[in-house]
């Protein structure tokens, strides 16, 4: 069986698998927003060619994440204690922005008339105080039967202490033929806000998520022999088969962007880096990161302003990408995105009938794309059609380039410097396909000196996606002081035989496993947790980690285990081996006059192709390095190497 990543973009759809004669192969073809699984199919049947079969596509999907940013949900009614009501309306009163004098601050969007009180109550312990009766369940019921809802969400209070009031409505709830969330299941931690905009996040996602993935499925069975099937990546970096996708459809909250995170840290680990940044820059959006050394941390998501106490990858998204559309505001600045141009019709320079001016436009009247050989040549630019919409705005390219580039440098230090990290020893590992225009002048904006394009920086997450390990994450709050580590175990045992069981469900031999414990950790009357492994000193650990991230530690205090959490992965390996560099200066194809960045004006570059690049290449900027996949620009004072993976390394000074 041969096995495919698919990302699915705002604007590509990029296909990636192992190469017979070693290597990798990839593809790309536009995005069809209308039907997305169209592009899955073209961009599969593009790579293989001969069409065979059977193929074991591993999917990376935005859907759940578009469908929660615009609202395009299904309709949901919600059950939860009589009292509680107004839980999803009130949320945790934060201002984003703190001196608005209106602020609007992003709910559910669950109107009133569909949430259903049910008379019952548990106190913070468990124990039942009112118990739900026969003839309470049978009222609700009926009263959410007649919403007609396409999902049904139940959160009650305290349920993740004692789960059996939602069990109890859960029972009677399904024999309505439609799916029933509980938030006990969901989400079994404290907060019941969180927990309930989860269960609801979930609900509203299965008539959205859940039919498209199983007609993703149908379909690829039809396209490439019935052996085939579909794996769903997760949040948290793993896969999941589409059925168990399909139940679970918040945990692909951030699926898209974890397939690059995953091939990222993979590469850091295989090259000996430690920390890093990471810049996926696609059509639509710009995705960045801080992947400290090791295992790849996992934390609570938000997304649409949601909480969600589903765990995923540390990623923080902005709206700048090759398609964003740059404008003037009412007060007459320049803005760029988070409207996009996406697949239909696209930037101007494709030639599909888009007008307005983006920063794909404004990277080719700066000369740094070359109109015949973006995706390998396949896809040549109409540089005229760009000149037109960039004089129609009023603005020149290099304007729009310094504020989608101001965008991303923000975005960056919101995940490093905001959080103490020292971005000058780290490298910037850029990829997606406009990450190379942008990186090197981001590094330099943050006092980096390295860069690293990897292979195929283009189709990075899928690549990553082709390579990823089934896996499996769950959460269980504790709430009480740090137990022994004798009596921890016991508390870790019901989560670590239930991810085991689902995995197993998927064809995972049980002895084949891996499963990592980790602790979330605070001191007594802290409201933020820490993450540290299970294993000895624990109380140690914590408070020299509090110590390294606050400056201090409060030793006279109990250190409080909020949370237990067990991760279960697949067998993997690594796609990266290092190959024997030689040193040489590879020649350019062409010469032509560039625009570089931060004022530097036009000068002549070198144009050299990557694929014609071999470990040891060496070259100095400005130059620019064309692939199928992307395009990099070395500016002045940069030297560029091919190092012993492909990866190409780009060094200031």
């Amino acid at each position: 069986m041969q096995r495919v990543g698919v990302d699915t973009g705002g604007t590509f759809t990029d296909a990636a698998a192992p190469a017979p004669e070693g290597g990798w192969r990839v593809h790309k073809v536009p995005t069809t927003p209308r039907a997305p699984e169209l592009g899955v199919l073209e961009a599969v049947r593009g790579l293989l060619k001969s069409g065979g079969g059977p193929v074991e596509l591993v999917h990376g999907t935005t859907h759940a994440t578009n469908a929660l940013l615009t609202g395009r949900l299904g309709r949901v009614a919600f059950v939860t204690t009589a009292g509680f009501a107004d839980v999803l309306a009130i949320g945790r009163q934060d201002r984003e922005r703190v001196y608005a004098l209106e602020p609007r601050p992003p709910r559910p969007p669950q109107p009133r008339r569909r949430i259903v009180e049910a008379r019952e109550r548990l106190d913070a312990d468990g124990r039942i105080l009112i118990p739900l009766s026969g003839d309470e369940i049978a009222r609700v019921a009926a009263a959410v039967a007649a919403l007609a809802p396409q999902a049904i969400a139940v959160g009650l209070l305290h349920s993740y202490r004692n789960p059996a009031h939602e069990h109890a409505l859960g029972r009677a709830l399904q024999a309505l033929g439609v799916p029933v969330i509980l938030s006990s299941e969901v989400a079994s931690e404290q907060r019941e806000y969180e927990r309930f905009t989860t269960a609801w996040a979930d609900a509203a996602l299965q008539p959205v998520v859940a039919p498209a993935l199983r007609a993703l499925d149908a379909a690829l069975r039809r396209a490439f022999g019935a052996g085939s099937r579909l794996c769903v990546m997760r949040s948290d970096g793993g896969t999941a088969s589409v059925a168990a996708a399909a139940q679970r459809p918040v945990a692909l909250a951030l699926s898209g962007p974890a397939g690059g995170l995953a091939a990222a840290r993979a590469l850091a680990d295989a090259r000996g880096d430690d920390s890093v940044l990471t810049l996926d820059m696609g059509g639509t959006s710009t995705d960045v990161a801080l992947l400290r050394g090791g295992e790849l941390p996992l934390q609570s998501l938000q997304l649409a302003g949601l909480p969600l106490l589903t765990r995923g990858l540390p990623v923080h998204s902005v709206g700048t990408g090759g398609g964003s559309l740059a404008a003037h505001d009412r007060g007459g600045a320049l803005r760029v995105g988070p409207d996009s141009a996406g697949a239909e019709p696209g930037p101007a320079c494709y030639g599909r009938g888009g007008r307005a001016a983006t920063v794909t436009d404004a990277h080719l009247l700066a000369g740094r794309l070359h109109p015949q050989a973006f995706l390998g040549g396949g896809f040549p630019l109409d540089l005229a059609a760009a000149e037109n919409a960039v004089r129609a705005l009023g603005a020149r390219p290099e304007d729009i380039l310094a504020v989608a580039t101001a965008d991303m440098e923000r975005a960056l230090r919101r995940v490093s410097l905001a959080e103490g990290h020292d971005t000058r020893g780290l490298t910037l590992y850029a990829f997606g396909g406009a990450g190379g225009l942008h990186a090197a002048w981001l590094a330099g904006r943050l006092g980096m000196r390295r860069v690293l394009l990897p292979p195929l920086p283009g189709a990075f997450s899928a690549l990553g996606l082709a390579t990823a390990a089934p896996r499996r994450t769950l959460a269980m709050s504790v709430l009480r002081p740090l137990p022994p580590e004798g009596e921890r175990s016991k508390l870790f045992a019901g989560l670590v035989e239930r991810a085991l069981a689902e995995l197993e469900a998927e064809g995972v031999p049980r002895a084949r496993i891996r499963v990592q414990t980790t602790l979330e950790l605070r001191g007594e009357g802290q409201a933020g947790e820490l993450a540290l492994p299970e294993g000895p000193r624990a109380r140690e650990r914590f408070l020299n980690t509090h110590r390294a991230r606050f400056g201090y530690a409060q030793n006279d205090r109990p250190v409080i285990l909020v949370a237990v959490r067990v991760r279960a992965d697949g067998p993997s390996a690594s796609p990266w081996r290092r190959v024997a560099q030689r040193r040489h200066a590879p020649r350019p194809f062409e010469r032509r006059r560039v625009l570089l960045p931060e004022g530097g004006g036009r000068c002549s570059a070198a144009w050299y192709r990557r694929e014609e690049l071999l470990p040891g290449a060496q070259l100095k900027g400005p130059a620019i390095v064309a692939e199928y996949s992307a395009t990099t620009v070395v500016p002045a004072g940069w030297q560029a190497t091919v190092d012993g993976f492909g990866a190409l390394e780009l060094r200031r000074g």
